[in-house]
């Protein structure tokens, strides 16, 4: 009984840490129902539920298949912040580093509502019933799901939750343990996996909508998540290795059985809604000006399968008239982040916009993605720069990974895009092209225009320094990545690649450094509010993780998380 009430303590924790605090005015467009959503008239105890639909929740909430959920998941933080979107609609303050607690918990909410009370409670059960292959694809699940949490946040609440020993409160754990804790999940879940009995694999083949019961994927997808993880940790090498933890070793485990031994994306294909569409037909979402200018620069065959032109006429006021600068479908726009635009609509709400604008060919369905096989190429080459891992050239690794994205980008997208072949010679073209970033020219407004900061093309060199190898390969991988922004973010940060154009305005009040840009996502007032002595240990914890060379320190968005060492550069 004990052990019962502590489990149904910490799902009335999770629940609550998922209501969200919504002041008046945030939102004109998709909050009117979020707060019902997740009130108790529509909770239900998971443990009710079938347990294909306990272990689907998690797994498609990786990616949100609902908009109000989506939106502030990332679309009004690490959308903008990781160069990839950025919104048209000034009133969004987060957009020109203003920042909004209430628009900024949504990556906090959506981990422990709908991944980790999920799966911390299904691994709980599976071990319990010897049920460990079962076990370590949720194992997978939440090691994915944690990761982009902490890398947004940094601690977090994590052992005292799988505890069960706290009822009133939930310390939080440092980056650095959650990090240690997720290399042993993976490490459990790959053994378990390798392991799995046919009966687990039936019932895995009832849910299982990443990999369609192929417990061989499961495995890469395990692999290529602690390469993910050990090379993100890069900074603090010498760090890991004092906690027991050799980062080239787990690299070097890791490569060989990777998302490249298949090529294969990890996508959600069962008719979920893809809400990014629908956060560029609310008027919220636009391009980002640092994705579109380096993607017309190096003349990306890529951009129209990720980007219409311009949706209408971009026009300035000429007087009393409005005079068109930009007549519809002729140019690929982006919107610079921060800034200082005034509330929707106004001209750049006509800049570039999503694929199959008025989803004519069902875009707002297309599959949600998780992985892209192409990022294993771009880790691989990686690991050869660093640590002459494996025995392929760092430049075919790299050269390989653009292929494998163009190739599955072209599959994934053309539908959509009514694209069904590159031009002749396009690919191996851009492979060989020299060109790079081209100058940011905003036509609505002359002042925003500002130099371009990516010079290198992309053919490599092999007589390059390391640094401007690792800027070559950190830069494809951002392409390739699209349109996952938390794992492109986390990575920019990282290594300073590609480089961002710096914010025209800057609202943070000090907590940001105009020159450095966001460093992390701000705790959510629900965190403050469910869990408030929890978070102040958690803030500590921040405190002592962070390097910031600028002053800044506690719940801001210029704190640095624990593996982005200010202290040491790329090598």
């Amino acid at each position: 009984m004990h052990v019962t009430m502590k489990k149904n303590n910490i799902l009335k924790y999770a629940l609550w840490m998922a209501l969200p605090v919504l002041g008046s005015g945030v939102m004109t467009s998709c909050t009117d129902s979020f707060e019902d959503l997740n009130t108790s008239g529509v909770q239900v105890d998971p443990n009710a539920l079938p347990f294909a639909a306990q272990c689907t929740e998690p797994m498609n909430y990786c990616y949100p298949p609902q908009q109000n959920m989506f939106q502030f998941w990332t679309n009004l933080t690490i959308d903008l912040y990781g160069g990839y979107f950025m919104t048209p609609n000034g009133n969004f303050t987060n957009g020109d580093m203003g920042e909004n607690r209430g628009h900024s918990g949504g990556m906090y909410e959506n981990y422990y509502l709908h991944i980790f009370n999920n799966t911390r409670r299904i691994i709980a059960d599976c071990d319990a019933s010897n049920q460990l292959g079962l076990a370590g694809v949720m194992r997978i699940v939440q090691a994915y799901g944690t990761l982009m949490t902490t890398d947004a946040h940094g601690p977090l609440a994590y052992s005292s939750i799988l505890s069960g020993e706290y009822e009133s409160y939930f310390p939080f754990d440092s980056q650095q343990d959650i990090y240690i804790a997720m290399f042993k999940d993976l490490d459990k879940a790959i053994t378990d996996i390798q392991n799995m009995t046919e009966a687990e694999k039936l019932t895995l083949a009832t849910f299982d909508s990443w990999c369609q019961a192929d417990t061989e994927l499961w495995v890469k997808i395990a692999n290529t998540m602690k390469l993910r993880m050990a090379l993100r940790l890069s900074k603090r090498e010498a760090e890991m290795s004092a906690a027991g933890i050799d980062l080239k070793a787990v690299a070097a485990a890791a490569a060989p059985n990777t998302l490249a031994t298949v090529n294969k994306d990890i996508v959600i294909d069962k008719s979920l809604e893809n809400e990014m569409w629908l956060m560029f037909a609310w008027g919220d979402c636009g391009f980002n000006a640092n994705l579109v200018t380096l993607m017309s620069g190096m003349k990306d065959p890529r951009q129209p399968l990720y980007m219409t032109k311009n949706v209408n006429d971009v026009t300035v006021k000429v007087g009393d008239e409005d005079k068109v600068v930009v007549p519809k479908n002729t140019e690929y726009l982006g919107i610079r982040f921060a800034s200082g635009l005034p509330g929707k609509p106004n001209s750049w709400s006509n800049f570039s916009g999503w694929i199959d604008t008025p989803n004519a060919l069902g875009v707002y369905s297309m599959p949600l993605p998780i992985f892209k096989a192409a990022e294993s190429y771009f880790l691989l080459a990686e690991a050869k720069l660093r640590w002459n891992i494996g025995s392929e050239s760092i430049q075919s690794l790299y050269e390989t990974g653009i292929r494998v994205s163009m190739e599955n980008e072209l599959a994934y997208r053309g539908k959509y895009a009514q694209i069904s072949a590159y031009p002749a010679n396009a690919v191996e073209d851009y492979i060989n092209g020299t060109t790079g970033q081209i100058d940011f020219v905003d036509p609505a407004n002359a002042a925003l225009s500002t130099p371009a900061l990516n010079k290198l093309g992309v053919k490599w060199d092999e007589g390059a320094s390391n640094e401007q190898k690792l800027e070559r390969i950190m830069i494809q991988k951002y392409l390739a990545l699209f349109p996952l922004s938390t794992e492109a973010w986390a990575e920019q940060r990282r290594t300073g690649y590609p480089r961002l154009f710096p914010a025209y305005v800057n609202e943070s009040n000090g907590a940001v450094d105009t020159e450095e840009g966001v460093r992390r996502v701000i705790y959510s007032s629900n965190a403050y509010d469910t869990n408030a002595k929890g978070l102040e240990e958690g803030l500590k914890l921040l405190d002592k993780e962070n390097s910031s060379k600028k002053g800044i320190s506690g719940d801001k968005g210029g704190t640095h998380v624990w593996w982005d060492n200010a202290d040491k550069g790329n090598f």
